[in-house]
């Protein structure tokens, strides 16, 4: 996940570091999201203005949830 001020949400870097960290040997989840415009995706409370894109973060939540589960058992 990545957030950045710019149009695609630190979308390029995210790109290169999950390449980085996969040929290191780290586990890296298949899903990915970008927050573009990040100064003013945000609401006081810390949630997303876009409703879809927060559902998409609290489900990549779930996802490592479960997956750290996995690798604790």
């Amino acid at each position: 996940m990545s957030a950045s001020p710019g149009p695609l949400g630190g979308l390029r870097g995210l790109v290169h570091v999950r390449s980085i960290l996969g040929n290191i040997g780290v586990i890296v989840l298949p899903d990915q999201i970008a927050v573009a415009k990040a100064q003013e995706a945000f609401q006081s409370d810390g949630s997303l203005t876009d409703p879809k894109q927060q559902a998409g973060i609290e489900a990549l939540g779930k996802t490592l949830a479960s997956f750290l589960m996995k690798l604790k058992a």
